[in-house]
């Protein structure tokens, strides 16, 4: 993972800060409006709808990483975790100039 410096984030500003918001009353009208997706907006939403039923997390392999950890038999490389971490930081260095 690495942390991309160029990233700029603000807080939300919070709700005593916004401006109220009136409601306008709208009668009913007898007026409709005919809407027509394509049919790509429906094969996305398809797709939509099957991407939120996959998890964000894999479970199985979180437990496998749990029980490696818990037995004692996960190895750690030391090594590829400070290279990743000096080429991170080079990396925000370089984009810093």
């Amino acid at each position: 993972m690495k942390i991309d410096p160029s990233l700029k984030i603000t807080p939300p500003a919070s709700n005593d800060a916004r401006p109220a918001q009136t409601q306008v009353n709208q009668s009913p009208t007898n007026d409709q409006t005919d809407v027509r997706l394509s049919s790509r907006a429906a094969e996305l939403a398809q797709m939509e709808s099957q991407l939120s039923s996959i998890p964000l997390v894999d479970r199985a392999r979180v437990e496998s990483i749990k029980e490696t950890i818990a037995s004692g038999q996960y190895a750690i490389n030391s090594g590829n975790i400070a290279s990743s971490l000096l080429d991170s930081v080079k990396e925000m260095l370089h984009a810093a100039k």
